[in-house]
């Protein structure tokens, strides 16, 4: 799944491209999450609810998240989905990809049809979402989840699945899809501790690793040539 030499080279490629939106990069708002989550609370919760919203509005403003709509239609749906989310992050925030088969999956399937009915307009029973725009947000939140936008499902494993690489997705494709990862991922013990030693040297702390948005970066920045 990973050519590890690769992701090193591939990382600080993204490293450029993420800084040079700099300060509304993912890059400032992890350490600013962990800093955050390490002193009080959560950053859902209603003290940061609002320094959340406005620090990953402008980021996702900048990567495009909102495309075709305008970023003013969504802000208040998206500003509406964090609060409506706020306990379910509560209970799956403290688990990795490592573990992804071990979250609960009522606040997840929860969360699932929050962030993917904000572009959308509405939720389905199915849960059928664009793919991006429901886990791009939730990739900055968590870390652990890819962001999953149509480069990254161009080249990341398919698994025998099909219909991978269509836009919309439903709750019970992107659950498979994760615990493919998770499984990859297991199975890999010198990439997760890669993963780690980058977490500590980047962003001082390897409890908390964004194993989801590492794997993003490795096949998002495939298609820069990088």
């Amino acid at each position: 799944m990973l050519n590890l030499e690769e992701f090193r080279t591939r990382f600080q490629h993204f490293k450029k491209v993420d800084y040079g939106t700099y300060p509304y990069c993912f890059g400032e708002f992890w350490k600013w999450k962990l800093k955050t989550e390490d002193r009080n609370g959560h950053i859902l919760s209603t003290f940061h609810l609002e320094k959340t919203f406005a620090k990953l509005s402008q980021t996702l403003k900048i990567w495009q998240w909102h495309r075709p709509c305008k970023f003013s239609e969504l802000a208040p749906r998206l500003r509406n989905a964090l609060k409506g989310i706020s306990e379910s992050y509560d209970q799956i925030r403290r688990f990795s990809l490592l573990e992804f088969d071990r979250v609960p999956d009522a606040p997840l399937e929860l969360i699932w049809h929050e962030l993917g009915s904000v572009k959308e307009y509405e939720k389905n029973p199915g849960g059928y979402y664009p793919a991006m725009a429901t886990t791009k947000p939730l990739m900055f939140l968590w870390g652990q989840t890819l962001a999953f936008d149509s480069v990254v499902r161009g080249f990341m494993p398919k698994f025998g699945f099909s219909g991978l690489t269509d836009n919309n997705w439903s709750y019970e494709t992107w659950r498979k899809v994760m615990l493919e990862f998770q499984d990859a991922l297991r199975q890999r013990p010198d990439a997760v501790e890669l993963f780690k030693k980058v977490s500590l040297n980047e962003y001082e702390t390897d409890s908390i690793v964004p194993y989801g948005q590492f794997i993003d970066l490795y096949y998002w920045v495939q298609s820069k040539g990088a």
